[in-house]
C-alpha cells in the first residue's frame, strides 16, 4: 500500500506532464525556424559572392529574407514560451516570496497568455486584410497573406502553450506545496492595494469607458504618468515585461483612440516590424555568437591576448580585457562575454596568485565590452526601435570601444603599480606560444574584419554582414568538429530562447511605443524641459544619471524598450544626433552593469566564484567604473569621437 502511495506521489500532475510535452513538441518547430534562418543566411552569402564576382545577384533576395524570417522568428515563440523564457525584474524577489510570489507569477503568466493570444488574433485578421487586398511583394509578386497567416498560426500555437503554462502556475499557487517562506505583511498589503486599485480602474472602464476616455484625453500627461506608475508596479511584482508593456500599451491606446483602432495597431505594429527588411539582423548575429562560442573562438582570442600581454606585470588581467574585447566582437552580449571569458580567466588568475578583487574586477569590466564592441545586440535593438542605421551605429561604436579597452588596460596598469602584491611577477614572453596563438586566432580576427570591415566599406548591408558572420562562425564550428554530441542542437536551442525573449520584448515595446506616441508625451516632455530653462548638456547629464541607475538593476534590453520611445524624441528635439545618442545610451547602461550596489554582471560572477564575497568583487570593479565614467564624459563632451568614423563610411 505504501509503495502505491509513493508511486502516486512520484507521478507528475497532468498539467506538469502536458507542459513538458509542450517543450518536446515545440522544439522541432523552433529548430526548423532557426535552421531556415541559417539556410537563408547561406543564400545571402551566395548572393554577396555572386554580386561581387559575377555581377549577378539573386533577384529580390530582400523580399525572400523579410518574408521567411517573419515566419522563422514566429516559429521560435512557442518553444520560448514552453521553456519559460521571459524577462522579469526581480529586484524585490527577496520580499515577494511564498504564496504571494506564486500568485504573482501565475498572474504574470495569465497576462502573457492574453498578450500572445490577442497578438495571434490581430495578426490573423491583418493577414485576412492582406488577402482581401491582394497584397504581394513588389518584384517576386509573392502573396504576403500566406506568410502572415503562418505567423498567426505559430503565435496561436504559442498562446496554447502559454495557456498550459499559466494553468500549471495557477495550480501551483492553489496548492500548498510552496517551500519558500511567506512574504511579509507589508509586501502583501502593498500588492493587495495595487490589485484593488487596478480592479477598480478595470471596473470603471467596463462601466463607463467613454467617461474614462474623456478624462484621459483631457489630462493626457497625468494619464501617461499613471500608466508608468502601474507599469513599474507590475514589473516589480514579477510580471513579464513583454506582456505588461503590450497590454498596458493596448489599454492606453484605447483610451486615446478607442478600442477598434487600438486593436488594429496592436496587430499591425508587430506585423510591420516582422516584415522589416532588417528583421534578420538580430537573430543572425545571435547565431554568430553562439556558433563562435561552440567553435572555441573565445579560447583562441584569450590565448592570443595571454601570449601578447603575458610578459607584463598583471599580464593575465590585461589578457582578460583583450580576450573580452575580442570575444565581444563575435557575441554581442555582456553577460555571455563575462561568463565565457570568466570560465577561462578566473581559474587561471587565481591559481597564479592574482588577488581576488583584481581577478573578478577585470572580468566584470571586460564583460561590459560584449555589448559595446560591434556587433552588439543592444545596438541592434536601439536601431530597430528608432529606425536608425544599424551599420552606422556599429561603426560609431568602434572608437568608444577602443577608448574603453585602452582605459581598462590603463586602469589595470595603475592598479598593479599601486598594489604590486596583488599580482605575481611578470614572466618572459614565449615566442613559440605567441606564434601558435596568432595562427589559431587568424580565424576570429578575419571574421571580425570581414563582418565589420565589409559593413564599413559598403560591401555588405547590415543583413548581409550578419549573414556572413553567422555562416562563417557555423563553418568554423563545423570544420573544427565542435558540432557533434548534440552541440549543434544546443546552439539551435540557445538561438531559439534568445530570439523568443528579445522579439517578445520588441512586440510589447512597439505597442507601448504607439501608446506613448499618440499621447503626445514626447512633445509634452520637450516643452516641460524647455520651460525649466536647463541647458541641453544639463538635460543629458540628468538622463545619464537615470540610465546609470536603471542599468544597475535591469537588463539592458529592458532599459532600451521601456525608455527609447520617450527619451529619443527629446534628444533629437534638442538637436543631438540619433547615432551619437544610441552609443551614449549603450555606454551608460553598460557602466550600470558593474556599478555598485547592484550591477548584474557582478552577481553573475558571484555565482561563478561563490567563495569570493560580493564586497570583494565590488572593490575590484570600482576602479573600472571610474574609468567608465571618465570615458562617458569624454564621449558626451566630444561627440566627434562617436560621429567621425561613421561619417567616413562608404554608402
Amino acid at each position: 500500500m505504501a509503495s502505491n502511495v509513493e508511486t502516486a506521489k512520484a507521478e507528475p500532475h497532468l498539467l506538469e506532464a502536458l507542459e513538458r510535452q509542450c517543450v518536446v513538441v515545440t522544439r522541432p518547430i523552433a529548430f526548423i525556424g532557426v535552421l531556415g534562418m541559417l539556410i537563408v543566411a547561406g543564400v545571402t552569402l551566395a548572393d554577396v559572392l555572386m554580386r561581387w564576382l559575377f555581377n549577378a545577384p539573386i533577384p529580390a533576395l530582400n523580399e525572400v529574407v523579410s518574408q521567411v524570417f517573419a515566419v522563422a522568428v514566429a516559429a521560435c515563440i512557442p518553444s520560448g514560451l514552453a521553456m519559460n523564457v521571459n524577462l522579469t525584474v526581480d529586484i524585490l524577489g527577496r520580499w515577494l516570496t511564498g504564496r504571494l510570489a506564486a500568485w504573482l507569477i501565475a498572474a504574470g503568466h495569465v497576462l502573457l497568455f492574453l498578450f500572445v493570444a490577442l497578438l495571434a488574433w490581430r495578426i490573423y485578421l491583418y493577414a485576412g486584410s492582406l488577402l482581401q487586398q491582394g497584397r504581394a511583394t513588389v518584384i517576386l509578386h509573392w502573396p504576403e497573406a500566406p506568410f502572415m497567416y503562418g505567423v498567426a498560426v505559430l503565435l496561436a500555437a504559442g498562446a496554447l502553450v502559454q495557456l498550459v503554462v499559466a494553468a500549471n502556475r495557477v495550480r501551483h499557487a492553489l496548492s500548498g506545496a510552496i517551500e519558500t517562506p511567506a512574504a511579509s505583511a507589508l509586501a502583501r498589503n502593498i500588492v493587495v492595494a495595487i490589485a484593488l486599485v487596478s480592479l477598480a480602474l478595470i471596473v470603471y472602464g467596463v462601466v463607463d469607458f467613454a467617461d474614462m476616455s474623456d478624462r484621459a484625453q483631457a489630462h493626457a500627461e497625468l494619464t501617461v504618468a499613471v500608466f508608468f506608475v502601474f507599469l513599474w508596479a507590475f514589473l516589480l511584482g514579477l510580471m513579464p515585461l513583454a506582456a505588461v508593456m503590450g497590454m498596458m500599451g493596448l489599454a492606453g491606446t484605447a483610451l486615446f483612440i478607442d478600442w477598434s483602432p487600438a486593436f488594429s495597431a496592436f496587430g499591425t505594429e508587430p506585423a510591420g516590424f516582422l516584415t522589416n527588411s532588417q528583421v534578420a539582423v538580430l537573430p543572425l548575429f545571435l547565431m554568430m555568437g553562439s556558433f563562435a562560442a561552440v567553435a572555441g573562438l573565445s579560447d583562441d582570442i584569450y590565448a592570443l591576448a595571454h601570449a601578447l600581454f603575458g610578459g607584463f606585470r598583471g599580464g593575465l588581467a590585461l589578457a582578460t580585457i583583450g580576450g573580452c574585447a575580442g570575444f565581444g566582437a563575435v557575441t554581442g552580449s555582456s553577460v555571455a562575454c563575462a561568463a565565457t571569458i570568466g570560465r577561462v580567466a578566473l581559474p587561471e588568475m587565481r591559481s597564479r596568485g592574482y588577488a581576488a578583487n583584481l581577478a573578478t574586477g577585470c572580468v566584470a569590466a571586460g564583460g561590459t565590452l560584449g555589448q559595446l564592441v560591434p556587433p552588439s545586440a543592444p545596438i541592434v535593438i536601439f536601431a530597430l526601435l528608432t529606425e536608425a542605421s544599424i551599420g552606422q551605429l556599429f561603426i560609431a561604436a568602434m572608437v568608444p570601444a577602443v577608448i574603453a579597452v585602452a582605459f581598462y588596460l590603463l586602469t589595470i596598469t595603475l592598479f598593479v603599480q599601486l598594489a604590486p602584491e596583488t599580482v605575481p611577477p611578470a614572466k618572459r614572453i614565449d615566442r613559440a606560444e605567441l606564434i601558435h596563438a596568432s595562427r589559431r586566432s587568424v580565424g576570429v580576427i578575419s571574421l571580425f574584419v570581414v563582418v565589420i570591415g565589409g559593413l564599413y566599406m559598403g560591401v555588405f548591408t547590415a543583413t548581409e554582414s550578419a549573414a556572413v558572420g553567422a555562416v562563417a562562425s557555423f563553418l568554423f564550428a563545423l570544420f573544427r568538429g565542435r558540432l557533434g554530441g548534440g552541440a549543434f542542437w544546443n546552439v539551435m536551442a540557445e538561438v531559439t530562447q534568445t530570439t523568443a525573449l528579445i522579439y517578445g520584448l520588441i512586440f510589447g515595446a512597439l505597442v507601448f511605443s504607439f501608446f506613448v506616441g499618440i499621447s503626445a508625451l514626447p512633445e509634452t516632455a520637450t516643452g516641460l524641459i524647455a520651460g525649466l530653462d536647463l541647458t541641453p548638456l544639463a538635460v543629458i547629464a540628468l538622463l545619464l544619471v537615470v540610465y546609470l541607475f536603471l542599468g544597475m538593476i535591469m537588463d539592458s534590453f529592458a532599459v532600451m524598450v521601456i525608455t527609447v520611445p520617450i527619451v529619443t524624441p527629446l534628444i533629437t528635439h534638442m538637436g543631438y544626433d540619433l547615432i551619437w545618442w544610441g552609443i551614449i545610451m549603450v555606454v551608460v547602461v553598460e557602466t550600470g552593469l558593474i556599478t555598485p550596489p547592484f550591477g548584474i554582471i557582478v552577481f553573475v560572477l558571484k555565482s561563478m566564484v561563490p567563495d569570493v564575497s560580493l564586497s570583494t568583487i565590488f572593490k575590484g570593479v570600482i576602479p573600472f567604473v571610474a574609468a567608465d565614467l571618465v570615458k562617458l564624459i569624454l564621449l558626451v563632451l566630444f561627440p566627434a569621437l562617436v560621429l567621425w568614423l561613421p561619417s567616413t563610411m562608404r554608402s
